[in-house]
């Protein structure tokens, strides 16, 4: 499946953003960092402005092919479509190189904005490489860039119908996913709202529902996925299949950061995605919502949530990695800072968690 177009798009302008914010400073950053590195870093981000090109260029020459007008239009387009299959089988590649370019550069871009003295590709005693070392006022942090999974890139534009958006009237902090495999419509419709209002009044997290039309086929299913941060339903498209899939995906990923780790330092995993890839990201790093009954509930609230023992940081596990961030590869979005601060934090821990606010946050 060809990725959106306007994902390419976020990125041709992601990458204008960062050429011309290392042009800008580069006397400035030349300084702070090896100035070879600096030097690599523009070379990328050039060499990824001309992939974006040549993507746009064959797309135009396919475009040219369909609508060839001669004798040997029927030859020649079937051609171009071979040779535009091959450009694109070629191209996604280089597509994925292009953001994992602008992964590197989106930090590298924080760690010099935020005044920091940046050493890049640094060596572990294990022979393995962290990808920056990064200090100020005597505080330090190992840095290590990941990739979100390749599928995860994808962001589903899917739109929840006006009728189903009324189950938002139900004053409860529940997130519900909704799925439609057939339009309902008339009585079915009607059957299933109320079905529906019933079942988000007493739902709990976890439970599903599926609504089915005239023929007995399932047109429709919901899913209470979370607990919401506001005080009524909120209706979402349902990306189970996806999210079920993208969420070992990530847990395979911070595993490789984790074995990456430099011994003792404070180190931290940054995962550049898109935005649809937040929630599966968090759910992989603290764990599935689960309903807590060993908690109370918050003041004027029934039912307490929390977290699942599935997740990259449950329990005490890697307690040696204390801080995430995920960041969408688009060209004015923010990192997300996660933090795991575990009690007794020494006082270079401390140091380390201020700076990651600093940068990150």
């Amino acid at each position: 499946m060809a990725r959106a177009a306007h994902d390419r798009d976020d990125l041709r302008r992601l990458v204008d953003r960062l050429h011309r914010s290392f042009a800008e400073h580069h006397a400035a950053w030349a300084t702070r960092i090896e100035p070879a590195s600096l030097r690599a870093f523009r070379r990328r981000l050039d060499d990824s402005a001309e992939i974006l090109a040549e993507r746009t260029n064959t797309t135009r020459s396919k475009r040219t092919g369909v609508h060839a007008d001669s004798a040997g239009s029927s030859q020649a387009s079937a051609e171009g479509s071979a040779k535009g299959s091959n450009s694109d089988s070629n191209i996604e590649p280089r597509l994925d190189r292009v953001r994992t370019i602008c992964a590197e550069c989106l930090v590298a871009e924080r760690l010099l904005l935020a005044g920091c003295e940046v050493e890049y590709e640094v060596e572990t005693p294990s022979g393995r490489h962290v990808d920056f070392r990064a200090w100020r006022d005597g505080a330090a942090l190992d840095i290590h860039v990941k990739r979100a999974p390749h599928p995860t890139l994808r962001d589903t534009s899917t739109v929840v119908p006006t009728a189903w958006r009324t189950l938002e009237t139900v004053h409860r902090n529940l997130v519900v996913a909704l799925a439609l495999t057939r339009n309902l419509r008339g009585r079915a419709l009607h059957a299933a709202l109320d079905e529906a209002f019933a079942f988000v009044e007493q739902a709990s997290v976890g439970d599903e529902i599926a609504f089915r039309d005239a023929e007995a086929r399932t047109a429709a299913r919901l899913r209470a996925i979370a607990p919401s941060t506001s005080s009524h339903v909120e209706v979402v498209p349902d990306h189970s299949a996806s999210f079920d899939s993208h969420v070992p995906r990530f847990q395979a990923t911070l595993r490789k950061a984790f074995a990456q780790f430099m011994p003792r330092s404070e180190n931290v995993m940054v995962v550049c995605g898109s935005t649809g890839g937040f929630e599966a990201f968090a759910t992989a790093l603290l764990g599935s919502h689960i309903e807590r009954w060993d908690k109370k509930p918050r003041v004027g609230e029934l039912m307490a949530y929390g977290r699942g023992g599935d997740g990259f940081w449950s329990g005490a596990m890697r307690n040696q990695s204390r801080i995430a961030v995920y960041w969408a590869l688009e060209p004015f979005a923010q990192p997300l800072l996660f933090l795991r601060e575990p009690p007794g934090s020494t006082e270079r821990a401390k140091a380390a968690v201020t700076l990651a606010r600093a940068i990150f946050a």
